[in-house]
């Protein structure tokens, strides 16, 4: 057989090759989406996990973080989707053979703060600022059981982290969490997704002080190795950037 005749041979299965691998690809990245908690290893001691819901129609992933300590477990945020509060337990139990011994909430909303009673009842520290506290009783919610203060270095089996509040933004109440040994910010709904092409839900924040908000973390932060937002895709890069960019064309 000559090299032309093979050539011919080889496109056609060379398609089918491609095709094969986009089909793999594809399906598992569906699988992905459908799981309700996606749990993904950050560094030794950081965990991200997803969980989702549908909001406009739309399914909608939510980013949050938890800790890895001497002590057991920090969370940072309590899942959006309410059937994955015990399965989230479960799996830190099974994948870490530790408890969760406290859970902090960036904001009021149900996708920061949603499982508070829920872990109440369990019996885990549940933290939030004394602002995020009112806005919870004021819209008749389950609140903290621990006021917590920001500013201030927190230190937990023999790892820390720092709540930090700048100002309104897409809540009254947003905060951001710190953790400065591994340079990476839980921007929790007060950074967008560079994935992100709107603001999203802002009925209860201030668009306003939301900018001038964002430029003192900025200052107070001038090294971040990585910044996690509340939704969407957090691999990419320039999330602060992309939060800058769709506040100029809101306001």
């Amino acid at each position: 057989m000559d090299r032309q005749n093979l050539y011919i041979i080889s496109r056609p299965l060379k398609f089918f090759f491609i095709l094969f691998l986009y089909n793999l690809i594809s399906n598992k990245t569906l699988e992905a989406q459908e799981k309700p908690l996606v749990i993904e290893k950050l560094n030794e001691h950081l965990y991200l996990y997803t969980t989702f819901q549908t909001y406009n129609g739309t399914p909608v992933s939510s980013n949050a973080l938890y800790l890895i300590t001497e002590d057991g477990v920090v969370l940072f945020d309590t899942p959006w989707d309410p059937t994955q509060y015990q399965p989230l337990l479960d799996s830190i139990q099974q994948k870490h053979n530790k408890k969760v011994i406290a859970i902090y909430a960036t904001h009021w909303h149900e996708d920061r703060a949603g499982g508070f009673a829920f872990y109440n009842k369990k019996g885990i520290p549940t933290y939030a600022t004394d602002l995020t506290n009112k806005l919870l009783a004021d819209n008749k919610k389950a609140i903290a059981t621990h006021i917590v203060n920001t500013g201030e270095m927190i230190y937990v089996g023999g790892e820390r982290f720092q709540m930090d509040f700048f100002g309104a933004g897409h809540s009254l109440d947003n905060t951001v969490i710190w953790f400065p040994v591994y340079q990476v910010l839980h921007g929790g709904c007060f950074i967008k997704s560079a994935q992100a092409t709107d603001l999203g839900f802002t009925g209860d924040g201030d668009i306003k002080q939301w900018k001038p908000s964002l430029a003192r973390l900025m200052a107070h932060y001038p090294d971040i190795e990585l910044v996690i937002p509340g939704h969407d895709d957090w691999r990419k890069n320039g999330h602060i950037k992309a939060t800058n960019r769709l506040l100029d064309t809101a306001n």
